[in-house]
C-alpha cells in the first residue's frame, strides 16, 4: 500500500511540475510575442493582420500593445496579434464599436500576473497609482489620443458598464453612475459632449463575474 501511495505521489508531483512548466512557457511566449510586436512599426503589423486597429500604451508599465478588433468578443481572448493561439490573448475593442467614433468605446484584455496586457489595471484602485499614471495613449487611424483617466472601480457583470448606444440623457446618467462608483478622484471634467473609453479586465478572484474597470476621457492630441 505504501508503495502505491508513494507512486501516486510521484505521479501527482510530476503532473504538477508539467503544468507549472507549461504555465511558465505560455507566459514567456506572451512576452516574446509582445517584444516582437514592439519592435515592428504599426503600419507593418497592420499589413500582417488587418484586424490590428491601433496601439495602446501606459507609461511606466508593461502595457505597450497592438489593439485588435474582430467581429465578436471571443476570438482575441485566446489569440495574439498574429492570430496564433495564446494564453494571453490580445487587447481588443468591442466588436460593436466604431472605435473612438462612438460615445463609448470598450477595450478588453486579460489580467496577467507578469503585468503584461491588463495585468496592472487593478492598481488604479489606488489613488496614488492613478495620479502617477493618469493618461493612456492610443494611436489610431493616423492620429494620437490621450485617454485621461477619470474613474476606476471593481464591479461585476451584473452592472452593465459596456453599453455603447446612448441618448444625451442616458449618457449623462451613465457618466454620473461611473463617477459615483469610482474609488479614485481625478481632476477630469467629463460632459455629454465628450467621448469616453472603458478598459475592462477580469480580477484574480475565483468569481468569474468580477471585473475591474477604468474609464477615461478621449482627447485628440495635436502634432
Amino acid at each position: 500500500m505504501r508503495n502505491i501511495i508513494r507512486a501516486l505521489s510521484v505521479i501527482v508531483m510530476m503532473a504538477c511540475a508539467f503544468i507549472l512548466v507549461q504555465y511558465v512557457i505560455s507566459y514567456k511566449k506572451v512576452e516574446n510575442d509582445l517584444q516582437q510586436a514592439q519592435q515592428t512599426e504599426l503600419e507593418q503589423l497592420q499589413q500582417q493582420n488587418d484586424q490590428i486597429i491601433g496601439w495602446l500604451s501606459l507609461e511606466g508599465t508593461r502595457l505597450d500593445n497592438p489593439v485588435l478588433q474582430a467581429d465578436n468578443n471571443d476570438y482575441y481572448l485566446s489569440h495574439n496579434y498574429l492570430d496564433e493561439k495564446s494564453r494571453g490573448g490580445s487587447i481588443f475593442v468591442d466588436y460593436r464599436n466604431q472605435a473612438l467614433q462612438d460615445k463609448h468605446t470598450i477595450f478588453y484584455g486579460h489580467v496577467l500576473r507578469n503585468g503584461t496586457m491588463f495585468g496592472e489595471l487593478a492598481n488604479f484602485a489606488e489613488q496614488s497609482y492613478a495620479e502617477d499614471h493618469p493618461v493612456f495613449y492610443f494611436e489610431f487611424a493616423g492620429k494620437h489620443y490621450a485617454l485621461q483617466v477619470f474613474a476606476a472601480y471593481e464591479t461585476t457583470t451584473d452592472h452593465y458598464y459596456i453599453e455603447t448606444q446612448f441618448t444625451d440623457e442616458t449618457f449623462t446618467q451613465f457618466i454620473q453612475n461611473i463617477q459615483s462608483r469610482s474609488v479614485i478622484s481625478m481632476p477630469i471634467d467629463v460632459t455629454v459632449q465628450d467621448k469616453i473609453v472603458t478598459f475592462s479586465t477580469c480580477t484574480t478572484s475565483t468569481n468569474d463575474k468580477e471585473r475591474f474597470v477604468v474609464h477615461a476621457k478621449v482627447v485628440e492630441q495635436e502634432h
